[in-house]
């Protein structure tokens, strides 16, 4: 009679201890995945907005081996027209400015003429490929190594 109680309890007791780490493992994995989606969002939080402004800086200096030579007005233009134009026609601005940065090839400081565009989109993906696409065109087009795009959370309306 003893040894039935015994073995009673113990069946009891082993269910409960498989009970207990079915239930810490799944905290454990419930623990894990929202750690790792906090450690997502805190890296990549524009991806979270629905509205977004995008600037992108265009470098003017074009280098072909010792020469560099400038994109000029005209040649800005056309591009805006070719390549912007139709891929944002809801519209963006375009600004003039002066970019500065250190050269890779030999440390000296640069700078040269930049242009600027802004874009208030929503945060789709066909929006983030026609921008690539307007980066991609002015790299082979201008003889660029990069354009600089900084994305940021933002809120519009008209």
């Amino acid at each position: 009679m003893f040894e039935e109680a015994f073995l009673k309890v113990g069946e009891r007791l082993g269910a409960l201890q498989a009970k207990v780490v079915v239930a810490l493992m799944g905290g454990a994995l419930t623990l894990a995945v929202l750690v790792a989606a906090g450690v997502y969002v805190w890296l990549h939080p524009v991806m979270h907005c629905r509205q977004q402004s995008a600037l992108l800086f265009f470098g003017t200096a074009v280098r072909k081996g010792e020469h560099v030579r400038h994109v000029d007005g005209n040649e800005w233009k056309g591009f805006v027209e070719s390549a912007i134009v139709p891929r944002l026609p809801d519209g963006f601005t375009v600004l003039e400015g002066q970019g500065f940065y250190r050269s890779v090839v030999d440390g000296n400081a640069m700078q040269e003429g930049t242009y600027i565009l802004m874009v208030a989109h929503r945060n789709d993906g066909d929006i983030n490929a026609r921008l690539a696409s307007i980066v991609e065109d002015y790299k082979t087009r201008f003889n660029q190594e990069s354009v600089l795009r900084l994305d940021q959370c933002g809120a519009y309306r008209f």
